[in-house]
């Protein structure tokens, strides 16, 4: 059976300040604004994933939280390699174990560079063969028959 994975970076988040952390940095209501429009995308091609995972860094959370509220979605699971610096390697090594156990329809939300990597490593097209902007939605198709990965589409929020 196909599987559909469904890669959402995070929407736009603070500038970072002084003495803050990048893991704490929060959407800004353009972020959130983005995160509305990628669930009401959502909503009118009817893409409902069964299951929501998210990085556990703040930015991602809200991003996950507001998809998941608007398009009426699973509640958000958070996942640990979603968190920047994992490493394609190892994220996507983890993702292929996963697999088994997903539903044909699945929301990963996370950061950058780590998504485009990860992107890139599954369709085995090089390290940088892709730029996911902020907020932008994409998707792949995991194909049992050949154990592999297909680029559906990808679209980034300001087109939605």
């Amino acid at each position: 059976m196909d599987k559909y994975l469904y890669f959402l970076r995070h929407a736009t988040a603070e500038v970072i300040r002084p003495n803050q952390l990048d893991i704490d940095r929060c959407l800004i209501e353009k972020g959130r604004l983005q995160a509305r429009r990628v669930a009401a995308f959502m909503q009118r091609y009817a893409i409902t994933p069964e299951a929501v995972f998210s990085s556990p860094y703040p930015r991602a959370v809200q991003t996950a939280a507001i998809v998941r509220k608007e398009a009426g979605l699973a509640p958000v699971q958070e996942l640990p390699w979603l968190a920047l610096e994992t490493g394609a390697v190892t994220s996507s090594t983890l993702l292929r174990q996963l697999l088994p156990n997903l539903p044909a329809h699945t929301l990963l939300v996370g950061h950058e560079p780590d998504l485009s990597a990860l992107i890139s490593r599954l369709l085995d097209s090089g390290g940088s063969a892709f730029k996911i902007k902020k907020a932008s939605l994409t998707c792949l198709c995991y194909q049992h028959d050949s154990q592999s990965f297909q680029l559906e589409w990808s679209i980034p929020a300001k087109f939605m």
